[in-house]
């Protein structure tokens, strides 16, 4: 009988770490799921970046599918337009990811590379940290500042528009100049006080 109470704990353990198991497998799947549609999508990828000024080109992969995953290998084909230099292609499948009003995680990765994508675009090529396009980085700023509401814990879009606000500061308002009234109005200090003015 003392030994029916050792054997129960050994069980419920045992179930708990087959649950453990079987849902880190279920993952391991979908990654694996993922990883071979982007890996049959690279050729397609790589003739995307070519016909990126071609409308309808951006959305070339994707619609096959339908739910997370299809979200998530639009991501991943974005990331890879985007590190192919089709900046459009890969921007306009960002914004088509964001369009949802309640982001997810894969929204606010969507977001986050839009953010980096505007970045990069805005600095150019250089990394010495001159600014090429200053509109460009008001867009990267806002799309951080709009992945901070979502997600205020996010440390790398806090040090991007960090970033961001260096390379293009912000300023409330003009600096106010003193009124020329107040400029030429002089006092002279009476010589028979003999102090200094």
């Amino acid at each position: 009988m003392k030994r029916a109470p050792v054997h129960f704990v050994f069980a419920a353990v045992a179930l708990a770490c087959a649950a453990v198991a079987a849902y880190d497998w279920m993952h391991l799947q979908r990654a694996q799921h993922i990883n071979q549609a982007m890996a049959a999508a690279a050729v397609e990828t790589v003739q995307a970046a070519e016909k990126a000024d071609k409308p309808g080109s951006a959305n070339a992969r994707g619609s096959e599918r339908s739910g997370d995953d299809a979200r998530e290998l639009k991501l991943a084909h974005a990331i890879a337009l985007s590190k192919a230099g089709a900046y459009d292609a890969a921007g306009s499948l960002f914004e088509d990811l964001i369009r949802d009003p309640h982001l997810d995680e894969v929204g606010r990765a969507a977001l986050f590379d839009l953010g980096n994508l505007y970045l990069r675009e805005g600095m150019g090529n250089t990394q010495t940290g001159t600014v090429r396009s200053a509109p460009m980085i008001e867009e990267a700023k806002a799309r951080y500042r709009t992945l901070l509401r979502a997600a205020p814990d996010d440390w790398d879009a806090r040090y991007n528009l960090e970033r961001a606000l260096w390379l293009a500061p912000e300023t409330r308002s003009a600096p106010q100049s003193p009124e020329v009234k107040n400029q030429h109005n002089v006092q002279v200090v009476d010589p028979a006080t003999k102090d200094l003015p």
